[in-house]
């Protein structure tokens, strides 16, 4: 296992995903990879008073700092960690990611943000589950 990847989103889940992350990564020698998914516009730019490349700037900086606190977290010497945003439906990005060759698996919190768009749109990792070709560890 070359490659461990954590999907990520500030929840007190994903932040447990990514202390389960570690711990699997160090035991094998392997790399860590923490991303988190900037999702689609759900609605038009002008509603939020912004032009989409102003909102798509707030949601890359708020990426980037959630990122960095995961990190923050972990505090583990020798275990190299790298982060990365990725774009789109998050089951389907973090899927398309962890298909890479060196990712072993992914790794990700059983619940996170957004409890009423996950009563519409099903849980991430519960959806994560059924679409990733790579083992898919949730975390409690």
């Amino acid at each position: 296992m070359k490659r461990i990847l954590v999907a990520v989103d500030g929840s007190e889940p994903s932040l447990k995903a990514a202390r389960m992350g570690a711990d699997v990564a160090l035991r094998f020698g392997a790399k860590l990879t923490m991303v988190h998914v900037v999702p689609k516009l759900l609605l038009p730019p002008d509603v939020y008073g912004l032009t989409i490349a102003e909102v798509e700037k707030e949601h890359r900086a708020y990426a980037d700092r959630l990122l960095e606190h995961a990190v923050a977290t972990l505090d583990e010497s020798g275990l190299e960690i790298s982060t990365s945003v990725l774009y789109g439906a998050p089951a389907e990005a973090i899927a398309e990611e962890g298909a890479a060759s060196d990712v072993g698996m992914i790794v990700i919190g059983s619940r996170g943000h957004g409890a009423v768009a996950r009563m519409f749109l099903g849980s991430v990792s519960d959806r994560l589950v059924h679409i990733s070709p790579k083992p898919v560890l949730v975390v409690h």
